[in-house]
């Protein structure tokens, strides 16, 4: 068994875009509450999870202006209001830099790492090492711990422990 993913804490995942989708999916089978942020155009989240759509279209429910930062962290403390100690899994860190800026959404992740602690929730940022900002990178990995690659592999929720 690797190693565990721990409630309370943040991770940073510096993998292929699709590792987002396969953890999401694990989290859905493990039936743990998730709030998946991603700028990704989706539909509907697997089943247990909620979706916010990172847009800056209009869009109606389900979405979020990249330039509201606010929003997208007010949408983080009502999940975990109405939902309980669930997991943020945020994949969406380059259009947020470029619509809101690098210092704007390092304070973003900060609050959204510190709501997770709090909560006795779990966090995790899902970045493309070659794409975004070398400096966010470096901070994020300061802030964050490493995201285990055998939390995307099936029966991983066996390894979120309280």
């Amino acid at each position: 068994m690797g190693p565990s993913l721990k409630r309370g804490l943040g991770y940073l995942a510096l993998d292929p875009e699709d590792t987002a989708v396969s953890f999401v999916r694990v989290l859905a089978e493990a039936q743990t509450p998730f709030l998946w942020i991603t700028s990704r155009s989706i539909s509907a989240p697997p089943d247990g999870g909620d979706l916010l759509r990172v847009t800056t279209v209009a869009g109606g429910i389900g979405t979020a202006d990249p330039r509201r930062l606010q929003d997208l962290r007010a949408a983080a403390t009502t999940f975990f209001d109405e939902r309980g100690p669930g997991a943020l899994v945020v994949d969406c860190l380059d259009p947020l830099v470029v619509h809101s800026g690098v210092e704007r959404v390092l304070r973003f992740v900060d609050d959204l790492h510190e709501e997770t602690a709090t909560r006795n929730a779990l966090l995790v940022v899902f970045a493309d090492a070659r794409g975004t900002n070398p400096r966010m990178i470096a901070w994020l990995e300061r802030e964050l711990d490493p995201f285990p690659r055998t939390a995307n592999m099936p029966h991983a929720e066996q390894r979120v422990v309280a």
